[in-house]
């Protein structure tokens, strides 16, 4: 990650630990007085003090989307429309036909006129034929030279005349196909496969465009989902297209999906398209601006469409970080280069344990345990009175 985004991650660790700090110290103070007005010494559990892994400075929010959302409008200068094949929550494939229009009648009585037209020329083109057949006999059957020469011409022209109505009946005939082409498109089919997310009745009832705005029919695809979100310009730099990212309910629940980041927007949100939600989950921030990114998820089970969600990346080293067991500093010893604490064993009695250190977090003043302990052990603070053997209590309820 870039020295930018982790002096702002910084800062948002800082503040949520220092939180997290002030309430876990005074859990910790409280449970240490509780311990020492029964002269015992303090207990905690490994788990307990392992809290920082509930917060995260990197988790966005977001809204489940279809990837793909074919919408269609009412066209009043089509007509009215006769019938609608399709409801709400049907499923359907590309190619599917949706309603159509009532035919116009302005438009059944020019087609039946340009019918009619295309049958005269036939007919004329017909008469034609035969008196050019007849002129081409009698061309052959005269002598005279001036004769011959009328009677050219005569052919000539008869000839001319012809090809003329040929070309006038073809005409017609493409005006023909134009117009039953345009009376077969009144049926409306669709473009995609998905379900039909809703069929606008107005309409269907005769309201105008004015009465009933949006579009008539809307189908969302049932493939892969989208995931849009924003993010602020000063952690742009802590996601990368094709990132994987953890997906969960703003809802709640155990459930998890994992999503890519498919899209980074070049351009700032506007105010006027920002997320309410991020208003409302507190995310948004008048003094800086917002990009948008999207994510896809090809699995998708338990998730739907309008869900909001929260949209957390996934780092290299996610998993290990989520495995990693950090307690308070001043429960380690260290003695001779050979750190150790002090756990309770199943006789519920102190033992010296060696542990394996790793890294120090200044923040929240605690410290990695990479080896030699559990989550689920127990650890006795090392105070002078806390000796091998010696008998310890546990409150396993001093937590909840």
């Amino acid at each position: 990650m870039r020295k930018k985004t982790k002096l702002i991650v910084g800062i948002c660790a800082l503040s949520v630990s220092l939180t997290a700090g002030i309430g876990g110290g005074l859990y910790f103070s409280t449970d240490r007085e509780v311990n020492a007005m029964l002269d015992e010494p303090w207990v905690e559990q490994v788990a307990n003090m392992t809290f920082y892994d509930d917060y995260s400075s990197s988790a966005f929010s977001g809204k489940v989307e279809p990837e793909k959302h074919e919408k269609i409008y009412y066209e009043a200068e089509k007509g009215k429309i006769e019938e609608i094949f399709v409801k709400e929550g049907d499923l359907i494939d590309e190619g599917t036909e949706l309603f159509v229009y009532e035919p116009l009648d302005s438009s059944t009585l020019e087609l039946e006129q340009l019918k009619m037209q295309l049958e005269m020329s036939y007919l004329q083109i017909n008469q034609t034929d035969k008196k050019k057949k007849k002129i081409e006999k009698s061309l052959k059957e005269t002598q005279d030279k001036e004769e011959k020469e009328l009677i050219q011409e005569e052919l000539d022209q008869i000839s001319f005349d012809l090809r003329m109505s040929n070309l006038e009946a073809a005409q017609l005939q493409k005006q023909i196909v134009n117009m039953e082409e345009e009376e077969n498109s009144t049926t409306v089919v669709s473009n995609s496969q998905g379900i039909v997310q809703s069929v606008n009745e107005d309409v269907m009832n005769g309201a105008s465009m004015e009465q009933a705005p949006g579009p008539f029919i809307q189908i969302v695809s049932t493939g892969s989902y989208l995931v849009k979100s924003q993010i602020n310009e000063f952690l742009l730099d802590s996601i990368d297209v094709d990132q994987m990212v953890k997906i969960t309910k703003k809802a709640g629940g155990e459930e998890e999906w994992l999503g890519k980041i498919i899209e980074i927007g070049k351009l700032p949100v506007g105010n006027d398209q920002g997320d309410p939600m991020m208003d409302y989950y507190g995310e948004s921030n008048p003094q800086s601006s917002n990009y948008p990114f999207t994510v896809l998820i090809e699995e998708h089970d338990g998730l739907e469409i309008g869900f909001h969600v929260n949209v957390e990346p996934v780092s290299e080293d996610s998993s290990s970080e989520a495995d990693a067991i950090r307690v308070m500093r001043d429960f380690v010893v260290f003695e001779d280069d050979a750190p150790y604490v002090w756990l309770v064993n199943e006789e519920e009695e102190a033992t010296k344990q060696v542990v394996e250190t790793g890294a120090e977090f200044e923040e929240d003043y605690t410290i990695e345990i990479v080896s030699g302990i559990s989550l689920d052990d127990y650890l006795v603070y090392p105070d002078p009175s806390v000796t091998e053997g010696k008998k310890v209590t546990i409150y396993h309820d001093s937590f909840e």
